[in-house]
């Protein structure tokens, strides 16, 4: 079956003072119907810009978007409008993505305007619906954002996300602004959202915790190219990837958060530049298992399990099919 979204080799470059940035390189990846990939890393990783490509807010240097087995990569904007109903997008800041000069009615209602769907009445009770099928009341409609708490600015920025019932939604870093509580409330929102619309999400994130809580599979960037890919229960029992395992390992368990002794961060120095990345492995200069082939040749992407694939040249498959991550191996030899 036909993945709703589907990338392939995505290339977005951006021209700067210094020459040219590659912020995603060579990228793939699918949203399945009804599901959430997690997309996740650290800031400067790509994630963002990949989602504003998706979009058709970023240039796309080469490669495929797309959805529902339709090509977007090189369409026009005009010719791209009969696609927003959907796709649409949550933003990370719920201060800066809402227009304070309308009321929150008026926000909600007005993707149905651009695509001039219903009359001002139907459009009206349609927002009402929405409100209430994010749990807010109907006298919200009337008020302005600044009246608002983050939390239920992203609820009105979920609601005119689901204006034109779209299939999919791009969530970007969508509860980091948030505090802890409000960003459970939000969460478990988007997945009675999914259970009762049936509509995807490609959920951007570099908080794991977050990610757990709400992804069918995740996948891993790492200076704009995927580390490694799996179903989130493949990533949480077993990361293979010596990037992704430092990930989990920096996420605090709720053990550790009651005793209050949060994990030890295990990543030494910083990510490198984009505009200049090491050769090899992109990873080899933070790695701790790296060798003379990481720092020489980039790793491929490549399948060691079932539903897992991996960037890396010192994962291996034993001869019962157990993946052996970096670790076991430098504990054996």
């Amino acid at each position: 079956m036909t993945s709703l979204l589907s990338c392939r080799d995505l290339v977005v470059e951006y021209p700067t003072s210094d020459g040219t940035l590659r912020a995603v390189d060579r990228v793939s990846l699918d949203v399945e119907r009804g599901h959430t990939l997690a997309l996740v890393g650290e800031s400067g990783c790509g994630k963002s810009t990949l989602a504003r490509a998706i979009m058709g807010l970023a240039p796309v240097k080469s490669g495929s978007i797309k959805l529902e087995g339709e090509e977007l990569v090189g369409l026009s904007q005009r010719e791209l409008r009969r696609y927003r109903p959907v796709v649409q997008m949550v933003f990370q800041n719920p201060y800066g993505s809402l227009n304070p000069r309308l009321s929150v009615g008026r926000i909600i209602e007005e993707p149905m305007m651009v695509q001039n769907i219903g009359t001002q009445a139907t459009r009206r009770k349609r927002v009402l619906d929405l409100l209430d099928r994010v749990g807010l009341t109907s006298e919200v409609a009337t008020q302005y954002p600044h009246q608002f708490s983050g939390g239920q600015r992203q609820r009105i920025a979920i609601a005119r996300a689901l204006a034109l019932n779209p299939k999919l939604i791009v969530c970007d870093e969508p509860v980091s602004a948030l505090d802890v509580s409000v960003q459970a409330q939000v969460l478990n929102l988007l997945v009675e959202l999914q259970r009762d619309l049936g509509v995807s999400y490609l959920f951007i994130s570099h908080d794991l915790a977050v990610v757990r809580h709400i992804a069918h599979a995740t996948t891993v960037m790492y200076l704009g190219r995927i580390a490694a890919r799996s179903t989130s229960r493949e990533f949480w029992k077993a990361p293979a990837h010596p990037y992704v395992r430092a990930l989990k390992d920096a996420t605090p368990s709720m053990a550790a958060i009651r005793a209050g002794t949060p994990p030890q961060p295990i990543l030494e120095g910083e990510i490198p530049s984009a505009m200049n990345p090491p050769s090899g492995c992109r990873f080899s200069t933070r790695c701790r298992y790296a060798i003379d082939v990481c720092r020489e040749t980039e790793p491929l992407l490549r399948q060691v399990a079932e539903q897992s694939w991996v960037a890396c040249h010192r994962v291996s498959v034993s001869g019962d099919g157990a993946v052996i991550a970096p670790e076991a191996q430098l504990a054996a030899s």
